[in-house]
């Protein structure tokens, strides 16, 4: 759990799906129109207002009108899909990472289904890409192309991640001014950053929820980084924790819509001011649904294991600086020692 937050506001807290678990499902995240941040002042102040009080309530809120079309939004959910039904498990071992980031391995390329943690697998195959990946200006063109197991993929991604790069110092600037906070301290205190797109897919599941081991497909976490741009899915799973409510809620979002999730980074440099969002996902209650396929396609900023992590100005800092790297491995060792804590209880 984050520095500020307690053991009673996590009483209600599992990893994975439980019997005993408190669901709220009248929650629905803020929704946020972009079209306001473009607009009048009164319209703009309602965009800073509603985005921040999202990301200190829960840290989740739905982006529309965010300038990413249908088709695209179609387009790259195929895709997503594709990458990994066409792709043999014989060469996607070959894209598999055995670097270690941060002191762990956070993986760049395949992360093979059920091996993200090994003590607690996750029922969910990933593929992660940074921006070595992409044929942008910058970068090498061949080694970008060497990333994907067909070149069709890294062209099939790129206008998502270009989009997203647009809209993440939108969305981190409007969080600075929600905070009072001098808008160039984006510039100059947070970018550049470690962007990250990963492919999320969730294979159909014929067993029935009683006879399956777990319900988990991702154990709850939260994300190491500023913020999380994510395309929903129709297929049910995603599920917050609101420690206030002590409640778990399933997070159902509009068609075409991004899914913005806080991280631990923000929470950090906002001096605990935003939450970064508890989320998990889960097997689909409607059978239905268990048995097709689900892909999400997230798009995420991390620090740069050389960046200095540090609290905004203004802010009587709760918290020393720090290294990215130090920063990113401090937010997996406290994950894993939750982990490791709650599976070791009777």
């Amino acid at each position: 759990m984050s520095d500020k937050e307690t053991d009673s506001d996590y009483s209600g807290y599992t990893l994975v799906e439980s019997p005993g678990d408190n669901f709220d499902d009248n929650f629905r995240p803020q929704v946020c129109d972009m079209a306001d941040l473009h607009g009048n002042a009164a319209a703009r102040d309602r965009f800073i207002n509603q985005l921040g009080t999202a990301m200190e309530d829960v840290g989740i809120a739905i982006l529309i009108n965010h300038g990413i079309d249908a088709d695209e939004f179609q387009t790259t959910d195929a895709n997503a899909l594709n990458i990994f039904t066409t792709t043999s498990d014989e060469q996607k071992m070959k894209f598999v990472s055995t670097d270690c980031a941060y002191g762990e391995p956070y993986y760049l390329g395949y992360v093979p289904l059920q091996e993200s943690m090994p003590a607690l697998p996750h029922a969910v195959e990933a593929w992660e890409f940074d921006r070595s990946a992409f044929r942008i200006t910058g970068e090498d063109a061949d080694k970008a192309l060497a990333s994907w197991p067909d070149e069709k993929f890294e062209a099939a991604f790129r206008g998502f991640w270009h989009a997203c790069e647009e809209l993440t110092p939108q969305l981190g600037r409007a969080l600075l001014r929600y905070l009072d906070v001098d808008l160039s301290l984006y510039d100059e205190d947070i970018s550049p950053t470690n962007d990250v797109l990963r492919l999320n897919h969730y294979p159909p599941i014929s067993s029935p929820v009683d006879d399956l081991a777990s319900p988990a497909r991702v154990l709850s976490h939260e994300d190491y980084g500023l913020l999380s741009l994510m395309t929903g899915s129709p297929i049910e799973g995603l599920q917050v924790y609101r420690p206030r409510s002590k409640a778990w809620s399933r997070v159902c979002t509009p068609a075409d819509s991004l899914v913005v999730i806080s991280g631990e980074w923000l929470r950090f440099i906002s001096n605990d001011r935003f939450r970064a969002c508890t989320h998990r996902v889960s097997v689909p209650r409607d059978p239905a649904q268990r048995a097709v396929p689900r892909v999400t396609v997230l798009y995420t900023l991390h620090p740069y294991e050389a960046a200095l992590v540090k609290v905004l100005p203004g802010f009587q800092p709760k918290h020393p600086s720090i290294s990215g790297r130090d920063f990113m491995t401090r937010v997996a060792d406290r994950l894993s020692e939750r982990c490791r804590l709650l599976t070791d209880q009777p």
